[in-house]
């Protein structure tokens, strides 16, 4: 989606739930430190990880296509932190071994998607030993 902003400029956008709007050039002003600018994003993929668009390239001067790869987005889940089908020991371990860690990127151990890694986590894999099994 794009949006119009004083001075007649374009600027792509994201909206979720989670975060609200957000303007692309900001999240990725690290990716555009020449002047080049973000205007249209056209599409997102079911999960969250890529967004498709357009934007202005500041050193070649021209108008191009972007794919923004924002990394795996988290997924929560019922405690099958090894996804192989079976709520058990293994799991458990998983969540033990990485409480207290936080962050973005922790993967299937944080059950809840919170970025962190704590009791609710813990909890979740509890209430949901040995289903699957």
């Amino acid at each position: 989606m794009s949006l119009e902003i004083p001075g007649n400029v374009r600027r792509a956008f994201i909206w979720t739930r989670a975060t609200g709007m957000l303007n692309l050039n900001d999240v990725y002003s690290s990716l555009l430190r020449d002047g080049s600018i973000l205007t249209e994003a056209y599409a997102i993929t079911p999960n969250g990880r890529y967004i498709v668009g357009r934007g202005f390239n500041r050193s070649r001067s021209r108008e191009e296509a972007f794919l923004l790869d924002r990394g795996p987005q988290c997924v929560s889940h019922n405690g099958d932190v090894d996804a192989n089908g079976c709520v058990d020991d293994a799991d458990l371990l998983a969540i033990l071994f990485a409480f207290g860690q936080s962050g973005n990127n922790l993967g299937r151990v944080d059950v809840n998607c919170d970025a962190a890694v704590d009791d609710a986590d813990l909890l979740v894999v509890l209430f949901n030993f040995g289903s699957g099994c």
